[in-house]
């Protein structure tokens, strides 16, 4: 079971909209007023579950995460999953001339080099585009689940002087559209400390592509196996 708590660092100015502060109050953003957070330790318990389950394959570790009051009775409601990797700041041009779909599509399947876990029937990039406007990156995974049917999840990650902060949509396909206009008025609430913000440099300029284009398809993964277990409890 996981554990929900009411959102922390929220004002109530309007009862529809929370500004959630997280990261040492280093990045702000809005969510449904009625949104619930996921307890830190139930995501850690959960990356290490999913890593045992998928054999070691998926390893990635979400800070926070949110999900509608309806999450007790649906599992597959929408989720946000917050991933910050302090690993550096990361030159925007790597980004500048991302690779075609295609190819990232292939580093997306070298991400699980012994194959799929059992419960997942395929997965592919749907979108990758780079705004050099706010050094932000959008991606969008397209996953089949063999019991629950496509799912999507979007991705935006805001380069920082630090590294990087990824915020991760997951949903059902058949709520895309919703989903996506909920995605991304989160997105565009997004607010970085001075401090935090990324700054670019004139030697930013170089080709490249760094791990986390498949970063989604992890945080898909890691779903996938909470809602088959919860299903079981």
């Amino acid at each position: 079971m996981v554990t929900l708590v009411p959102t922390a660092g929220a004002t109530a100015s309007d009862p529809a909209i929370r500004e959630i502060a997280i990261y040492d109050d280093l990045v702000r953003f809005e969510l449904p007023g009625d949104w619930l957070e996921i307890a830190p330790t139930d995501l850690d318990e959960l990356t290490m579950w999913a890593a045992s389950a998928t054999f070691g394959q998926s390893v990635e570790a979400y800070q926070y995460g949110y999900v509608p009051p309806e999450f007790e009775s649906d599992p597959w409601l929408p989720h946000i999953l917050v991933q910050i990797r302090e690993s550096g700041r990361i030159p925007y041009g790597r980004f500048l001339h991302l690779q075609p779909l295609e190819e990232l599509r292939e580093s997306s399947k070298q991400r699980f080099p012994h194959g799929l876990p059992p419960l997942v029937m395929g997965v592919a990039v749907e979108r990758a585009a780079f705004d050099p406007s706010t050094f932000t990156i959008r991606l969008e995974h397209a996953l089949d689940l063999r019991f629950k049917g496509p799912v999507r999840v979007q991705t935006a990650a805001f380069l920082t002087e630090r590294g990087l902060v990824a915020f991760h949509f997951i949903d059902r396909k058949a709520r895309i559209e919703e989903g996506r206009r909920l995605f991304d008025a989160v997105v565009d609430s997004v607010t970085l400390d001075p401090a935090l913000s990324y700054r670019p440099r004139l030697l930013d300029r170089w080709p490249g592509l760094p791990y986390f284009v498949a970063a989604g398809v992890t945080a898909l993964v890691l779903l996938a196996y909470l809602a088959h277990r919860r299903s079981k409890s």
